[in-house]
């Protein structure tokens, strides 16, 4: 299956122009994603009179039909556990906040797809839930007693593993609502679809919306205490594991959020410590945080030099895990010949833990026995040097074993106001 949504070859220089347009419209259409644009040398060397000019607004779809959304709404206002399932694309049309004042009205529940590569919401309003998991029984287990699931936004859903079964609740009623028909009951059957800006659709649920107000207030005071309760579940998982060396992931990432200033942009490729990272930073909304999608591997630090580029006026943080960071390391010359407010921190675990447990995952599934152990899975003999190699392309870096030593580092590093490393030595996987 192509992975683009448009290839194409120039074949002369005065076409450039028209194909270039044309290229970013395709990518940027719902839903969005790639194109390639193949450009032989012999067209590089050629001269156009043809400038590039690109097009007016190209307004998305509008509101959707409002009897379905009517419907919707209805059997929200009648559900007595709902939750929202949202995606990138609600952030991508800064409908966060209609997001929201939906979830409140109702007395919702709101989770992110589990491979979300923007922050949807504000992660510390009291109905966000986080993130689901990937297969389908374990989001059925998160979701819990939900009667009814609206989704919006997203490539609903994306598993690393097969799994026979519906992701929802034995009952629920579920809906669905995107910019585009490719993306309506594509894994799983509806009770209804609509396509529709998430924007307009989400304001016109908000409208019609008619929860028993009592109950919507009772379901918010509940929902509230639950994320108070995992966050002191994780404050406490954290404080069990302080005196553990090397660093175990959930005391690094605290010591990091520490650190942390108000106008930070994080770009993610944490793996393995993805769940610990979200659990102790929190963000605003769309434009904090950004991380990739699809499952590979080695796209964090050369995307935070785009993220850093793209916001001038704040300071970026990328964390990335060793494996992940050599995809791309070349990333650090380019910090440092443009001198960006960047800061790189390699969690440093010394192996591809998420083979590992991609390796342990398959065995138990298949029953694979082995006595192979995780083969050439380990980043050991002789350790990588992440400051010296940070060092030889113009940043300066160091390195840190301990919680108090990384939030100090970190600090230091995002007050210098150009790029910086910190190699972060973390425990791997037991053996």
């Amino acid at each position: 299956a192509p992975v683009t949504k448009w290839a194409v070859q120039v074949e002369t220089a005065d076409e450039m122009a028209d194909i270039m347009r044309r290229a970013f419209k395709v990518a940027n259409e719902a839903p969005k994603g790639p194109v390639f644009v193949a450009l032989p040398i012999n067209v590089m060397e050629q001269e156009t009179e043809n400038a590039a000019v690109t097009s007016g607004p190209l307004h998305q779809a509008p509101t959707g039909d409002m009897a379905a959304l009517a419907n919707i709404a209805a059997a929200l206002s009648a559900a007595k556990s709902p939750a929202i399932v949202a995606g990138d694309d609600v952030a991508r049309a800064g409908a966060n906040g209609e997001l929201l004042q939906l979830a409140e009205k109702l007395g919702a529940s709101v989770w992110t797809e589990g491979m979300h590569a923007q922050a949807i919401a504000d992660t510390r309003h009291p109905l966000m839930r986080g993130g689901l998991p990937f297969e389908a029984g374990p989001i059925k287990a998160m979701l819990g007693d939900a009667d009814c699931v609206l989704l919006i936004g997203g490539p609903f859903f994306e598993p690393v593993w097969y799994e026979p079964g519906s992701p929802f609740p034995d009952g629920a009623d579920v809906f669905q609502i995107e910019q585009s028909p490719q993306m309506l009951a594509r894994n799983f059957t509806l009770n209804s679809g609509v396509i529709s800006a998430p924007k307009q659709a989400l304001a016109a649920l908000l409208e019609m919306s008619k929860p028993d107000a009592s109950a919507a207030k009772a379901r918010v005071d509940a929902l509230t205490a639950a994320q108070a309760d995992s966050r002191e579940a994780q404050k406490a998982r954290t404080a069990r594991a302080a005196g553990r060396r090397p660093m175990p992931m959930s005391v690094a990432m605290a010591a990091m959020a520490e650190a942390l200033p108000d106008n930070v942009v994080m770009v993610e490729e944490a793996i393995t410590a993805s769940t610990d990272f979200s659990r102790s930073i929190d963000f605003a909304g769309p434009g904090d945080y950004y991380a990739g999608r699809g499952g590979a591997i080695g796209q964090g630090l050369a995307g935070a030099i785009g993220v850093s580029v793209a916001n001038p006026d704040r300071p970026v943080v990328c964390v990335s895990g060793d494996g992940s960071a050599m995809y791309s390391i070349q990333a650090l010359w380019t910090a440092a010949h443009h001198n960006l407010n960047l800061v790189f921190v390699i969690l440093s675990n010394r192996e591809y833990r998420i083979l590992k447990h991609n390796i342990d995952v398959y065995r138990g599934r298949f029953d694979a026995e082995s006595n192979r152990g995780y083969t050439h899975m380990d980043l050991t003999g002789p350790d990588f040097g992440f400051v010296q190699m940070a060092a030889g392309m113009g940043v300066p870096g160091e390195q840190v074993s301990e919680p108090e030593e990384f939030t100090a580092a970190l600090a230091r590093a995002i007050a210098s106001d150009g790029p910086a490393l910190i190699d972060v030595v973390i425990e791997g996987k037991a053996k």
